[in-house]
């Protein structure tokens, strides 16, 4: 009874969109996305477009993501739990937590959208395994035309199409289409660039100009004269060759050349709308263009308006569906440790917690632990009156230029005074 109700409610779904190909391959990116004519494997050859996808891939692979519980007004971090071992360990038996990261980051930039497999028993959690982006395909119902009432998967996977349950997969949703389709005509006409540039180099002869002579050549001798050109002056070997002409041979320069065309200056400009694309400040790549006076601003500038966002994506994405409802309602949440991203130099490090220790805001410990060094015996908060220590352990206050310690707002000898 229930398997015809069931049937009966599936027919009045109305299908709402679909990306699914009628041939049951794997879907291309034209069609997931619509219509973009750049590739990951084109988009690859892009120099400045590699070096910001290494940058953000890099960094948010190295972020530790650890399980926190909010209890009333403590926050605790969730111990040996196995999530967060497959996320800073192994993902799976074949992929480490770092090439898992990496996966994830560079489908959330390139196709706005980031999926993850996860491979479970009942509740228990066996393994992630981040899916190429390009290769999944979504079928979506509706039944009012306004909720979705079901979502069929497919995944082209090694052995042709494997469909999967909508509750097995992590979607880390951009909330865009990805660079290789709102950026498609700055990643055109970077390649574009690049090709001009290669074939200039390659092909090009230097000086670039016309040859003319008075006399009339027969089909021959214009052949051995460009045969002898080309292999003279052409390409980038023969770059600076003096050339030698015979009598009555003139050579003009052409009109447009590299230099007239700006192509040095046209390729910067393309290269700061590449990393515009990525939200990266074009600093981080090309040291040229540093406008920052310490390395920690640089950092704390390229966390807000970089990391971010692709930060606070996964760790949402994570938390529905990694979480079980009750951990949900019992305040159960993921988070990156970003702490290493803003390190900043040695001596702006030590000048930062040397002023939080000598204003009283860390225990002279806690700066050590910073400055990753080991604990001394006696551990002290540095306050006023040229300095009072304050003992966290036994909540006592140290005057040095007084006899005892001040507890309760009494000295030491008054306290003694009065027990007895």
């Amino acid at each position: 009874m229930n398997g015809f109700l069931e049937l009966f409610n599936r027919k009045s779904e109305v299908e709402e969109r679909s990306i699914y190909t009628s041939n049951g391959q794997n879907l291309a990116i034209i069609s997931l996305l619509g219509g973009s004519n750049i590739t990951e494997e084109q988009a690859m050859k892009i120099p400045s477009l590699v070096a910001c996808l290494n940058l953000i891939e890099g960094t948010i692979s190295q972020l530790p993501i650890y399980l926190y519980q909010e209890n009333g007004q403590d926050v605790v971090k969730v111990p040996d739990d196995k999530r967060t071992r497959y996320l800073n360990g192994e993902a799976n038996y074949f992929t480490d937590s770092q090439s898992f990261k990496r996966q994830i980051v560079k489908d959330y930039l390139f196709y706005g959208k980031s999926i993850i497999y996860v491979e479970r028993r009942g509740n228990k959690i066996l393994s992630l395994n981040a899916l190429k982006t390009k290769d999944i395909q979504f079928k979506q119902y509706t039944t009012n035309g306004i909720t979705l009432s079901n979502i069929e998967v497919i995944y082209n996977g090694f052995a042709g199409d494997v469909p999967l349950n909508y509750e097995d997969i992590v979607i880390i949703d951009s909330g865009n289409e990805g660079i290789l389709k709102h950026g498609v005509d700055i990643l055109e006409l970077a390649l574009e660039q690049n090709a001009y540039s290669k074939n200039l180099l390659k092909n090009g002869a230097l000086p670039i100009g016309v040859i003319q002579t008075a006399a009339r050549l027969s089909e021959a001798a214009i052949k051995r004269l460009r045969t002898g050109w080309e292999s003279l002056y052409s390409g980038s070997k023969n770059a600076g060759k003096t050339v030698i002409l015979e009598e009555g041979v003139e050579y003009k320069p052409i009109a447009l050349n590299p230099e007239q065309l700006q192509l040095a200056n046209s390729r910067k400009v393309t290269n700061s709308d590449i990393c515009k694309l990525f939200g990266i400040d074009e600093s981080l790549i090309n040291a040229e263009f540093n406008k920052y006076s310490a390395n920690s601003q640089q950092n704390l500038a390229y966390l807000q308006y970089t990391l971010s966002p692709i930060i606070t994506a996964i760790e949402s994405a994570f938390d529905k569906s990694l979480l079980l409802e009750n951990e949900k309602d019992n305040g159960y949440y993921f988070r990156f440790d970003t702490s290493e991203i803003l390190r900043s130099t040695e001596k702006e490090r030590v000048e930062t917690v040397g002023l939080a220790v000598e204003k009283g805001l860390l225990s002279v410990n806690e700066g050590r632990a910073y400055l990753d060094k080991n604990r001394i015996q006696k551990d002290y908060f540095m306050w006023s009156l040229g300095h009072v220590l304050y003992n966290a352990d036994k909540d006592e206050i140290t005057v040095p230029n007084m006899l005892g310690t001040l507890q309760d707002g009494k000295s030491s000898s008054e306290n003694e005074a009065g027990d007895k």
